[in-house]
């Protein structure tokens, strides 16, 4: 009886360490996972003038609507595996307003904003 208990306890070690070191070992691959690029260029929908964003190599962002601009201001990128999101802070009378896209890379010439895709611009 008292070899049946060791055994158990020996096995309930095992499978302790086993689970700690998988769980260390997925903890440093997700470390060292890189991080996507901000989108910067000129994206635009290929139904002509819907949507468009431009994000520029000097932090600027503008979004566009019907050929308008609805938000523009200083952006900043908070990069994922695949994407990240994109926030626009632009001037408000009391305090800075902040707008949040989602975006998603599908290849190096076309992303996703919150699911609608958009394609790179020349130039």
């Amino acid at each position: 009886m008292n070899g049946s208990i060791s055994l158990k306890a020996a096995a309930k070690s095992a499978i302790c360490a086993a689970l700690l070191s998988l769980s260390i070992a997925s903890t440093a691959s997700a470390a060292l996972a890189q991080t996507a690029p901000p989108p910067i260029g000129r994206w635009a929908q290929y139904a002509p003038g819907l949507e468009a964003l431009n994000v520029y190599a000097n932090g600027q962002c503008a979004f566009f609507f019907r050929g308008k601009i609805t938000v523009s201001g200083t952006c900043t990128w908070q990069g994922t595996s695949r994407g990240g999101i994109l926030t626009i802070t632009y001037p408000m009378p009391l305090t800075p307003g902040h707008v949040r896209y989602s975006i998603v890379w599908i290849n190096n010439t076309t992303i996703t904003v919150f699911g609608d895709r958009m394609h790179k611009l020349p130039g």
